[in-house]
């Protein structure tokens, strides 16, 4: 499949774009279903003239709240490096302590991180885009 070219400062719109063709609503997205929308975002949709083109997870407390986000970094020649987070916040509980960033290229490279484990199963209290 040919891919779609976007300027990393629209990136935003890229990926609600991707997830109006796959026919998903930001609103309605688990830790599951926004992670393969990631990766399929990042499959299908192409940052122009990137050098730098990848994504994390990173994960941790945030303002009264459990984070976990799905980001995408990107970086053109001689441009500061930009990122698209997919966030989605939870409750905070005992287990849900820990912070952490790790590299992502499958769905099994994120959903092994302690991050996705701490918040399987729980109920999503808010999801942005950043």
């Amino acid at each position: 499949m040919p891919a779609h070219w976007f300027r990393i400062t629209y990136a935003r719109n890229a990926l609600l774009r991707s997830l109006a063709e796959g026919g998903l609503d930001l609103d309605a997205l688990t830790p599951s279903s926004g992670l393969r929308a990631m990766l399929d975002f990042s499959d299908r949709f192409r940052p122009q003239h990137a050098e730098v083109d990848e994504l994390f997870c990173r994960w941790g407390p945030a303002e009264h709240r459990y984070e976990f986000a799905i980001v995408r970094r990107m970086r053109r020649h001689d441009h500061p490096e930009a990122l698209l987070s997919l966030v989605f916040e939870f409750a905070p509980t005992p287990s849900r302590v820990g912070n952490g960033l790790a590299a992502v290229t499958t769905e099994r490279d994120a959903t092994s991180t302690d991050g996705y484990r701490a918040v399987t199963r729980a109920a999503v209290l808010g999801r942005r885009i950043d």
